[in-house]
């Protein structure tokens, strides 16, 4: 594992991603996995400064696409869990964000990750 390798959460808010991220080294142990910060915590606690994070801070912290990184230590691998809104090219994107290049990443999804457009039961 590359020691600049991060783990945190991410939001997609319009064409810009906001992060909250650490060193793998840095992050938090979980079960079997390292990972860093909770989204409702990141939503709560940010006080916004550029236009992304006034729209971010307008809605629920689940309006936007978000997800994880986590890395397991077991099989020295990263999984990105990503929300279904998110392209190719954004996934591209976080890996560099993250600096996962060269890294084992698996990339999934999970029910966590649904934003307004994605999760019908949304209501705001």
């Amino acid at each position: 594992m590359d020691s600049n390798s991060k783990v945190g959460i991410f939001f997609k808010v319009s064409n810009d991603f906001l992060i909250d991220a650490l060193p793998v080294n840095s992050g938090e142990p979980y079960g079997d996995a390292i990972q860093y910060s909770g989204h409702y915590d990141f939503h709560e606690a940010l006080l916004p400064k550029s236009p992304a994070e006034f729209s971010f801070k307008s809605h629920d912290y689940d309006f936007y696409p978000r997800g994880r990184v986590v890395y397991f230590q077991a099989s020295e691998s990263f999984t990105l869990y990503s929300d279904p809104c998110l392209t190719q090219e954004d996934i591209g994107r976080l890996i560099n964000l993250f600096n996962l290049d060269g890294q084992k990443i698996i990339i999934a999804s999970d029910e966590h990750y649904r934003c307004s457009n994605c999760n019908n039961y949304y209501f705001e």
